[in-house]
This record gives structure tokens, sequence and C-alpha cells, in this order.
């Protein structure tokens, strides 16, 4: 028997979830101008990976912009953490009337079975990911209910950590740096394009050589000890704080008194506060925090926090507008449920996999700026935008299209209009 209690688990999101989405808007501007309210009802589900700031703001940003001016309705899961729980919520959707998946789930090697189960039920399925060796069969299998992926530029993103550690890391002092490679050895897309350059930039910042390969140090499974011919301690430690264990592990090696860096390919900078300033205070060590964060408390009180030094608690980090991405997700679901998955395919027939870019952080003035941004009622990616991706709206818009109107959707642009 299908479980039908997961629409209630997530407590902070289900109380976003659309109960009244079936009359037309009176407002349907909801940020920008666009018409009535589809005619057609659409309800789609939502697998999240993990319930924060960025969720909550997923989730209110799809009730106030989408549901009033496309007629849809949103089902929210759990933290789903593996194949069987985005299995059960896809299951549950299915029962619950749901026309479509946007997922959150990241695991490449488990995207043909997850679009293969939403054909079953007879829903169009969307992942936040791209195109990688273990799931090239989902892109190329022909599957009609498949729309393809969204994601950030991964090499755009990565060489901002690059950049970042290049200019700012003295070398002339001694350091030890632990890498959290967070999901790089599930194939994980980013946080393998941002461990693989956070490496890349020691060995260019040191000129020293692996005793392994970088892509070795960063698929691997297990904790590894990065040895190298200039002896500089670099220790890449895999998983989440969802793994049993990871926070003890990753304190155990703070504690060792080796590694005065932390860099952090996934987005744990909550998780992991703590154990780095009672480090600090036990071992009066100074460390560095440069990792991947997304807007929300937790970046905002590292940002605006003070370590025990007298420093910024994280020096470096970065953001997305939930909003862009969002809109990205369900563009590419509404085009195939309104009959415009050609919207949806690359230039080789292909579901295609849109891409938007990050946006580096260094100080608490300007993270203030940016993050008021994307806010109910300010959102970055008001209606007009998300009109300029949905084919119902645009005759003959293509992938291509939609690519350049959300690149065009530049921090200047988007200065200009919010301020």
């Amino acid at each position: 028997m299908k479980k039908t209690f997961v629409r209630i688990l997530a407590l902070c999101l289900a109380l976003l979830m659309l109960a009244g989405c079936g009359a037309k808007s009176e407002d349907p501007a909801a940020g920008g101008s666009g018409g009535e309210a589809s005619a057609k009802h659409y309800k789609i589900g939502v697998i999240e990976v993990q319930l924060n700031d960025e969720s909550t703001n997923r989730a209110t940003w799809f009730h106030e912009v989408i549901a009033p001016a496309f007629n849809c309705e949103f089902m929210f899961s759990e933290a789903c953490t593996d194949l069987n729980a985005a299995m059960t919520f896809i299951e549950n959707a299915a029962d619950a009337g749901c026309n479509a998946i946007i997922s959150y789930y990241p695991i490449a090697a488990n995207t043909e079975q997850l679009v293969q189960l939403c054909a079953e039920y007879d829903m169009v399925y969307a992942e936040n990911g791209g195109r990688h060796p273990a799931n090239a069969a989902a892109y190329e299998g022909n599957y009609e209910n498949f729309a393809g992926g969204f994601m950030a530029d991964q090499p755009a993103t990565g060489k901002l950590f690059y950049d970042f550690m290049k200019e700012t890391i003295d070398t002339s002092v001694e350091h030890g740096y632990i890498l959290a490679t967070g999901g790089a050895y599930q194939g994980n897309a980013q946080q393998t394009e941002i461990s693989g350059n956070m490496l890349s930039a020691l060995c260019d910042l040191y000129g020293l050589t692996f005793d392994q390969t970088i892509e070795a140090l960063y698929q691997s499974d297990a904790p590894i000890i990065g040895t190298n011919d200039k002896g500089v301690e670099v220790y890449c430690y895999p998983g989440t704080p969802s793994t049993s264990g990871w926070l003890e592990g990753l304190t155990a090696a703070l504690q060792t008194g080796k590694y005065d860096y932390v860099l952090l390919a996934p987005n744990v900078l909550s998780n992991v506060g703590t154990a780095i300033s009672e480090t600090e205070s036990a071992m009066n060590k100074d460390i560095t925090v440069i990792g991947f964060g997304s807007f929300g408390e937790a970046l905002s009180s590292a940002m605006h926090s003070k370590d025990i030094f007298g420093n910024q608690t994280v020096a470096m980090s970065t953001v997305k507008f939930t909003s862009i991405v969002s809109t990205m997700g369900f563009a590419k679901v509404y085009n195939c449920l309104t009959g415009n998955r050609e919207a949806c395919l690359d230039s080789d027939g292909n579901p295609s996999v849109l891409l938007f870019q990050m946006q580096g952080v260094t100080s608490p003035e300007q993270l203030d700026e940016i993050s008021a941004w994307d806010t109910s009622g300010k959102w970055v990616a008001d209606l007009d935008f998300v009109n300029s991706c949905i084919a119902a709206k645009n005759a003959g818009l293509t992938d291509a299209q939609i690519q350049s109107n959300i690149y065009g959707l530049t921090y200047d642009v988007i200065k200009a209009r919010l301020g």
C-alpha cells in the first residue's frame, strides 16, 4: 500500500502547500505582468534533499509567483537522502494526483530509474542536475516524460573557489587543509567541480603534485590523505551530515591540530560552525573556512560573526538566486505538460540541461545587498522572467532562447531593477 503521510512530514514546507489554486488569480502578476492563470490545473511534486532556508524560500516563491499565475499546486517531500525515499515520494505524489516531479535529489546513477518510475505514473520528471556518464542512458533513452536537467554552471562555480584561494592563501605560512568533498564520490557535479578546483588551486599555489590523481582524491568514498611531494597536509573527507558519524569524524580530524583551512564543497556551513569554533578555542588555532553556501540564516550568521581572532567566520562563500533556479525547474516540467517538450530539448533532440551562474560573496556588506533581493515580494525571477521561459506564452521558444534569457539576468540587470 502506498504511504500517504509524506505530505505532512516537512511541516515548514507543508504550511506552504497550496490548497486553493484552482481558480483564476485576481492579481496574476505576483511581481510582474502576465495575464490570467492557466485554465488547466497542474499538481507538481518537489523532491527535496535538505529542509533548509533555500527549500523554504523555494516553496514561498512557488506559492507567491507560480501558483496564482499558472493554476498550479505543489506537494513537497521530506528530506529524501536515498533512492528509496525518493521513489516512495514519487509513488505518494502519484497517489495524490501529481502530474510532474521536480527533483533536487542529485544522484546521477539513479536518474534513469526515477524517470522510468515517473513514466509508469504518467508524470513528467526534471532534475536539479546534469548529464554524467552515470545517467547518459536517461538523457539518450528517448523518454518522452523526461524534461532534462537544470543546474549551476559548475565549472564557473568551481573557478570562483579556485580564484579566491589563489588570491588569498599565503604559502609562506604553513597551512593544512581539510576538504569536505560531499557527494563528489557519488557523481554530484557541483561538489565534483568545487572539490576539483580546490585541489587544483592547492597544486598551483604550492607547485605540488599529489601521489594520486585529483580525481581519485575527490572520488574516494572514504576519508583519504592527499599525500604530495611538498608535504602539505591535505585531507579529503567525503559525505554529508546526514551520513552517520560524519560530523564526529570531521571534528576528530580538526582536533588533530594539523589543519587551519576547512574547504567545503557541500552546503554544510550550519553543521560545522560549532565544531570549528570549539576547536579554535580549545587549540588557540585560527581556522579559515571557505565553502559553498546559500542565502539564509546560516550564511548570514557566518558572514556577520567574528571568531576569537576577529576574523569573519566564513572568508568566502557562494550564493544563488533560488527563484532563478526554481524557474528553470518549473519551466522544464510546465513546457512538457503543455505539449511544448521541444523547448526542453537540445540541438541533438535530447533533454537539455539549463545552466545558471553562482555569485561569490566575501563580505557581510556584499551579502546584505544581494540577499535583500530574492525575498518575498522582491523576487529576482518575477513573473515577467518566468513567462520568458514558457513556450505557451512565446510561440516557437527554443531551449537556446531560454538559456539566453537565464544568462541575461545578470547581477547588473538585477541591481538596476531591485536596487
